[in-house]
C-alpha cells in the first residue's frame, strides 16, 4: 500500500490537546522528511494452503494434536525458561542486552544437563521398546512397561527436573498413541514407533535452543514445519488475526508458542512417521534477531536524548531512530514498516508535542509530579541513594520516552487503511497520543475527560526502562474489599474466575487486599514482573504468573469502580498468563493480613495444587463426538467431598458439576439470561466448534445442556464415593470428562455449509450416547479419538 500524501505544512489546531489547559498550551507539529524505506516482507507470512488441504483430507492431525497437548508440559517449559533467564540475569548482574554472546554461552551450559538427560532417556526408551510386541499389551500393562524407564535425576536444576518429567509424560503419550493407531490399522507398533521416537529426540535440542533465545530476549527462528504452519492457522495465529485482535503480543515468540510448535511437530511425526524430517529441527542462525536487546538499547538512547535536549532542539531525529527498534519488537509493527512518510509525520508530530516538556522549568515540574506520584515505588526499587537520585533525574525523560513508545505502539495497532488516508491518520495519531498521555502522565497534567481513574489519582510509571523485560506499574496501590459474590463475577485467565482462583490458593473470602496494578511493555512477562518488582512489601520470593489476573474493564469496574483503567484484548491473551499482549494490564491481590493467596514461583508440580477450577468444551464433527471437561481444584474438590461425607451425596456433587458446566454455557434454562458473559472466556475447542457462527453457539450449548445435565444427574446418584476416592489421591484436584456421541454432531459440518444449522439444532431429537469418567489430578486433554 502507498502512504497517505501528507502536505508539506500540516497543523493540528482542529484537534484537542490531551493536556489540562492550565498546564500547557496546544503545540503545533511540524513535518519531518525521512529517506524512503524499502518495503519489508512480513516474517509471519506463510503460504500453506496446499498443506492445510492435505491434512484436512486425512482429518486425523488435529485429533493427534489434542491427544499430545498437556498443560503441565507448557508450565514446565515456562518454568525452565524463567529459571534460565533468572540465572543468566543474576550471573551478569542485570537484564540489559550487554554481553549477549557471554549470556548465551552461559545459558547453553545451564541447559546442557537437561538436554543430556532428556536425550539419554529417549535413547533408552527407544532401544528397550524396539523388539517388544506392544500391541499385545493392555493399557495398564503398557503403562507398567513404560514406567520402568523413568529416569532417576540427581544433578539437574528444579526446573530441569520438572521439564524432563513433563517430557517423559509426553513420550508415554506418543508411545500409547502410536500403539493404538497400529492396532486400528492392523500393523505392528515397533516399525511405526522407532521413527517417531527418533524425531522426538531430534526435537529436544531445537526446543531448548528456542528456550534459551527467549530467555536472553532474542527472537527465535520462526517455526517452519508443515505441522506448525497448520497449527498456527488452526489456533494461535488465526485467533490473533481476528478482527478484534488489535494488540501485539508482548513477546513475538512466547513459551506457549514454543510448546505449541513442539506439539505440532511431534504430532506431524506421529501422523506421518515415514515423512522426511520436519523443519522444526532446522535453525538458521541468521534468522535470529536481538529484538528485545535492540529495543532496550534504543529506548535507553531515546531517554538520554530527551534528558540532554535543549528547549529548541528538534527531537524528531531521535524519535525516528527509535522507531525501527520498537517496530522490530511488535508483531503489528509491520504495518508501519516501509511507510517513511507516516514515520516522518509521526516523529515530527511527537517532537513538537513533547518538545516543551524538555524545557528545564516544565521538565522540573513533570519530574516533581512523577516523583510525588511514584515516590514509594522508586525508593523501594532503587539499589542505593545514587540510584535513587539517578531515577529522579530521569523521571521526566523516561515518562516522555514511554509516551512516545506507547503512542507508536497504539498507532501501529490500527488497520492499514488508516495509514492511507490523511485525515484518519491525523486523527489516529492524536488519539494514540492522548491515550498515552492519559496513561503515563500524572493526572493533574491530563484533561479531566481523558483521565483513566480519577478517583485513584495515579499514573503508570515505567519500571526498568533500559532492561529487556521493562514493564509499567500504577503508582497507587489501592485497597479493595473482595467478597465471594464479587470474586465469582470477575473472570481471570483460562476461563476461571477470581473467586475460584483465590479459593484454590487457600484464601478465605471476604478479604481485604492491596491491589498492585501493572501494564505490559514489549518484552514483559508476568514471571519477570513477579521476580523484579520489589514493591510488593511482605511477599517473600518471586511471584508466580498464577498470582496475576487480567485487568479487563469488567474487572476494573467491579473491583475499583474505574472500568477505564482496564484494557480490552483478544481472547488469545486471556487464556494463559504465559501469553500476554503489549499494553495489556494486570493486577495482583496482596491480602492485607498476610501472604496467603499469592503463589510464589516454584515447582509447577507444587503449584498444581493451587490451580483453579475450570471447565472446557471440545467438539469433533467428523467423528460425531463432543467432550465436556471439568477440573475441580484441590480446595473445591475437598469441600465437595466434605459435603458428600455429611450425607448430602447427590445434591452436593450435582450442584458442583452443574455450576461448573454453567461457566461454559451448559446451564439450567433459568440461568440462560446469564450467558452473555460466557462468550469472552469459554473454552470452546475443536475446529468445527470454531466454525459454528457466534449467533448460533447458544443453540449448540442449549442442545448439549439438554443431554448433559440429565446424564450428570443420573450419574451422581451412584458415584459420590467414586468422586471422593479420586479426591483422596495424592494428585491435587479431580477431573471429570463427559463424552457425548450423537448423530447430530456428524451433520453439523454440512449444516454449517448449507446455512441450516439453526434448524438442525432446534429439531434434534435422537438420544445420544454419553459416558462419564472421573480421574484424580488435572487431566486436560481435548482428544476425542478414543
Amino acid at each position: 500500500m502507498q502512504d497517505a500524501q501528507f502536505p508539506q505544512e500540516w497543523t493540528a489546531e482542529h484537534l484537542e490537546s490531551p493536556f489540562a489547559e492550565t498546564v500547557l498550551e496546544q503545540s503545533t507539529p511540524t513535518p519531518s522528511a525521512v529517506e524512503q524505506l524499502s518495503e519489508t516482507v512480513s516474517p509471519f507470512a506463510e503460504a500453506f494452503a496446499d498443506l492445510q488441504a492435505q491434512f484436512e483430507e486425512h482429518g486425523d492431525f488435529e485429533d493427534i494434536l489434542g491427544e499430545l497437548h498437556d498443560e503441565t508440559f507448557n508450565e514446565a517449559l515456562a518454568y525452565l525458561a524463567d529459571e534460565t533467564e533468572r540465572d543468566i540475569c543474576e550471573r551478569f548482574a542485570g537484564e540489559t542486552g550487554q554481553f549477549q554472546s557471554e549470556r548465551e554461552r552461559y545459558g547453553e551450559a545451564r541447559l546442557a544437563e537437561v538436554r543430556y538427560e532428556a536425550e539419554h532417556y529417549l535413547d533408552t526408551l527407544a532401544e528397550a521398546l524396539a523388539n517388544q510386541d506392544l500391541g499385545s499389551l493392555g493399557e495398564d500393562r503398557l503403562s507398567e512397561v513404560l514406567d520402568r524407564f523413568d529416569p532417576a535425576l540427581s544433578e539437574t536444576t528444579p526446573a530441569g527436573e520438572e521439564f524432563i518429567g513433563a517430557l517423559v509424560r509426553k513420550a508415554k503419550k506418543v508411545v500409547k498413541t502410536v500403539v493404538n493407531t497400529a492396532k486400528k490399522i492392523g500393523s505392528l507398533a515397533s516399525p511405526l514407533l522407532a521413527p517417531v521416537l527418533a524425531k522426538l529426540r531430534g526435537l529436544v535440542q531445537p526446543l531448548l535452543r528456542r528456550v534459551l533465545s527467549f530467555a536472553i530476549g532474542r527472537l527465535p527462528a520462526q517455526l517452519q514445519s508443515a505441522a506448525r504452519q497448520l497449527a498456527s492457522r488452526m489456533k494461535l495465529e488465526a485467533e490473533l488475526e481476528e478482527p478484534e485482535a488489535t494488540t501485539s503480543p508482548a513477546n513475538l515468540i512466547d513459551v506457549e508458542a514454543l510448546a505449541e510448535g513442539f506439539d505440532a511437530a511431534l504430532a506431524e511425526a506421529v501422523f506421518a512417521p515415514a515423512a522426511e524430517d520436519n523443519e522444526y529441527g532446522e535453525i538458521d542462525e541468521a534468522d535470529h534477531g536481538n529484538s528485545l536487546a535492540a529495543l532496550a538499547e534504543a529506548r535507553g538512547m531515546l531517554i538520554d536524548n530527551l534528558r540532554e535536549a535543549g528547549e529548541k532542539d528538534n527531537l524528531a531525529p531521535a524519535i525516528e531512530q527509535f522507531v525501527p527498534a520498537l517496530l522490530g519488537a511488535l508483531r503489528l509493527g509491520i504495518r508501519l514498516v516501509g511507510r517513511p512518510k507516516v514515520v516522518g509525520f509521526l516523529a515530527g508530530y511527537l517532537s513538537k508535542l513533547i518538545g516543551r516538556w524538555v524545557e528545564p522549568r516544565a521538565s522540573g515540574a513533570l519530574s516533581s509530579a512523577i516523583a510525588d506520584a511514584g515516590l514509594k515505588l522508586m525508593t523501594l526499587e532503587a539499589e542505593d541513594r545514587s540510584a535513587q537520585e539517578a531515577a529522579d533525574r530521569e523521571a521526566a525523560p523516561v515518562a516522555l520516552a514511554t509516551v512516545v513508545e506507547d503512542t507508536i505502539r497504539r498507532l501501529a495497532e490500527h488497520e492499514e487503511f488508516v495509514f492511507d488516508n490523511e485525515d484518519l491518520m491525523q486523527l489516529a495519531a492524536a488519539e494514540s497520543f492522548s491515550q498515552a498521555i492519559a496513561t503515563h502522565f500524572p493526572p493533574r497534567f491530563v484533561r479531566a475527560d481523558l483521565q483513566r481513574a480519577p478517583t485513584l489519582d495515579g499514573t503508570f510509571l515505567a519500571r526498568r526502562p533500559r532492561n529487556l523485560r521493562a514493564y509499567r506499574k500504577f503508582s497507587r496501590v489501592p485497597e479493595v474489599d473482595v467478597t465471594s459474590q464479587l470474586a465469582d463475577e470477575v473472570p481471570t485467565f483460562g476461563g476461571a474466575t477470581l473467586g475460584s482462583t483465590l479459593r484454590a490458593a487457600g484464601a478465605t473470602l471476604p478479604m481485604r487486599a492491596r491491589m498492585h496494578i501493572y501494564q505490559a511493555a514489549p518484552g514483559t512477562t508476568l514471571a519477570s514482573i513477579g521476580r523484579l518488582d520489589r514493591t510488593l512489601g511482605s511477599i517473600r520470593g518471586a511471584l508466580s504468573p498464577a498470582s496475576f489476573h487480567p485487568l479487563t474493564p469488567q474487572a476494573a469496574g467491579l473491583l475499583l469502580r474505574e472500568p477505564k483503567l482496564g484494557t480490552s484484548v483478544s481472547k488469545a491473551f486471556l487464556r494463559t498468563p504465559n501469553r500476554i499482549g503489549a499494553g495489556q494490564r494486570f493486577y495482583v491481590l496482596q491480602p492485607a493480613d498476610g501472604m496467603s493467596a499469592l503463589p510464589v514461583a516454584g515447582n509447577p508440580g507444587t503449584l498444581q495444587r493451587l490451580a483453579p477450577s475450570r471447565a472446557w468444551l471440545a467438539f469433533n464433527g467428523r467423528k460425531g463426538t463432543a467432550l465436556v471437561g471439568i477440573y475441580f481444584s484441590e480446595s473445591e474438590a475437598q469441600q465437595t467431598v466434605s459435603a458428600i461425607r455429611k450425607g448430602n451425596k447427590t445434591a452436593a456433587l450435582l450442584r458442583a458439576i452443574v455450576d461448573a458446566c454453567g461457566t461454559i454455557g451448559l446451564s439450567l434454562p433459568s440461568r440462560l439470561a446469564e450467558q452473555e458473559r460466557v462468550e469472552v472466556h469459554e473454552e470452546f475447542a475443536g475446529k468445527m466448534a470454531r466454525l459454528i457462527p457466534p449467533d448460533l453457539k447458544h443453540l449448540f450449548r442449549r442442545r448439549l445442556a439438554s443431554w448433559v445435565l440429565p446424564a450428570i444427574s443420573n450419574w451422581t446418584k451412584a458415584n459420590g464415593e467414586t468422586f471422593a476416592r479420586a479426591a483422596g489421591h495424592p494428585d491435587p484436584g479431580v477431573t471429570i470428562r463427559i463424552r457425548i456421541e450423537a448423530p447430530l454432531f456428524a451433520q453439523i459440518p454440512q449444516a454449517i455449509k448449507s446455512g441450516g444449522l439453526a434448524v438442525l439444532l432446534r429439531g434434534a431429537r435422537a438420544t445420544p450416547s454419553i459416558s462419564i469418567s472421573v480421574t484424580p489430578g488435572r487431566r486436560r486433554n481435548d482428544s476425542l479419538s478414543n
